[in-house]
């Protein structure tokens, strides 16, 4: 995976780890700005600096990599040896694009730039496998007149742990509050499909029997026989049959096709996708409607207005994640405001932006956002529903996915009826990365 500049981190680092590099730039700026002892010549005072720093490297949690202005490595301390599953005597003189796939854009950044960057990437192990970093990196002097570069990165994958546990956690509490409304809308179409197969079955049966004593009458019937025949067909009510038994067919198929609909859409929601991929709004939106029908059906009535707009590159279970978050707060905030009194509304538009980027609104007219609590509603773990009615982390957790994992925003703005306007913009698939 490509690296992403200070600009467009894929995922922001969390306290802890922004400390820790803070500390260790301290280290390094105390080891050089420490003062010679009374008499050192020049070549001593550099060898006992050089000594400090060598020092200090074993004892850094991180990976520290010294690369010179060649992209070759010069120095290694052990743990980045650790984290890339290869000795670190082994790593002076490789090439860092060996281990940083990006590393020709990210040096050719810190030569044209302020000559430090901090952003997220992915190293290459020595066994092949990705290695997520927070890193730090600087260009300075090499002391020949030549630029060198100090990269100093923090392992994340236990983070990336973390993150994604956080997720499913959301994700599960999304299904849970949903499940008993799902049920419902599983339900309906099913008890439609009994009724339906048991008018079929009556029918069926009385047109089998039928068919049956037409069999058996002999090749010159009777009057009798033919007037008994008349009055078993006449008891079939056979208008009524020929109008009624290809409606019910079509009724029941319908129910397999709503059912087949919500399995799929519950499919996607917990299928956990490990690449982006193309993924069309219409379609994205057309699975969360299907999940929070019974959140917003006896509450709110659906406007929908998507053109037809390029696909995004995305994984579609967070992003059908983060709209089942949104549309299920607009049914709560409509329920809120107008209670059983009235039907409330949510818009759904989608355009294309002046930049090429997708836009997406959820909007609604409920009860709408204080503005003494606004600047705290993409906080983890605020909430303004009552105990045991959610636990703060959608709107938190929504942001997270659009920003860091698909470099969009999410932000919102009132909506002129007293409600919300929730605002997602995501690049287009054609886009340069």
């Amino acid at each position: 995976m490509p690296s992403r500049s200070e600009h467009a981190p894929e995922h922001a680092p969390d306290a802890g780890s922004e400390a820790l590099l803070r500390r260790q730039v301290a280290l390094f700026e105390q080891a050089l700005q420490t003062g010679p002892g009374a008499g050192d010549s020049t070549d001593q005072q550099l060898n006992r600096a050089y000594s400090r720093i060598s020092g200090l490297y074993g004892v850094m949690p991180g990976l520290l990599l010294v690369v010179d202005a060649r992209g070759l490595i010069r120095h290694a301390n052990e743990q980045a040896g650790l984290m890339l599953g290869i000795q670190c005597r082994a790593l002076p003189g490789r090439a860092l694009s060996e281990l940083l796939p990006d590393s020709p854009r990210l040096l050719a950044t810190l030569q044209d730039g302020d000559g430090s960057l901090r952003c997220e990437t992915e190293f290459r192990q020595y066994d092949g496998e990705s290695l997520p970093v927070l890193l730090s990196a600087g260009r300075e002097d090499g002391g020949d007149g030549s630029a060198q570069y100090v990269l100093v990165g923090l392992d994340l994958r236990e983070q990336r742990q973390r993150e994604l546990a956080l997720r499913q956690a959301q994700k599960l509490e999304a299904m849970g509050s949903l499940a008993a409304g799902i049920a419902h809308e599983i339900n309906t179409p099913l008890q439609y499909i009994g009724d339906n197969l048991g008018f079929i079955d009556d029918s069926v049966r009385a047109l089998l029997d039928l068919m049956q004593a037409c069999s058996q009458l002999p090749e010159t019937p009777d009057a009798e026989a033919l007037l008994t025949l008349r009055e078993r067909l006449r008891a079939t009510d056979p208008a009524f049959t020929a109008a009624q038994l290809p409606q019910a067919l079509e009724r029941s198929r319908e129910g397999i096709r709503r059912v087949s609909r919500i399995v799929d859409s519950l499919r996607g929601f917990t299928h956990r996708s490990t690449a982006a991929a193309p993924v069309r709004l219409d379609e994205l939106v057309g699975a969360a409607l299907e999940i929070c029908r019974h959140e917003y059906k006896y509450v709110a009535d659906i406007v929908l207005a998507l053109p037809a707009l390029p696909p995004v590159p995305g994984r579609h279970d967070h992003l059908l994640q983060v709209l089942i978050n949104l549309l299920t707060n607009a049914a709560h905030a409509i329920r809120e405001r107008f209670g059983d009194d009235a039907r409330g509304r949510i818009g759904i538009t989608g355009s294309l932006c002046e930049d090429g980027r997708v836009r997406l609104d959820i909007s609604d007219n409920g009860c709408g956002i204080p503005a003494d609590i606004a600047h705290r509603i993409f906080d983890p773990f605020f909430t303004t529903k009552a105990m045991g009615q959610g636990t703060g982390q959608g709107l938190a957790i929504s942001r997270a996915i659009i920003v860091e994992q698909h470099q969009g925003s999410l932000d919102w703005t009132p909506g002129d009826d007293g409600g919300a306007c929730f605002s997602i913009t995501l690049p287009c698939e054609s886009d340069p990365p």
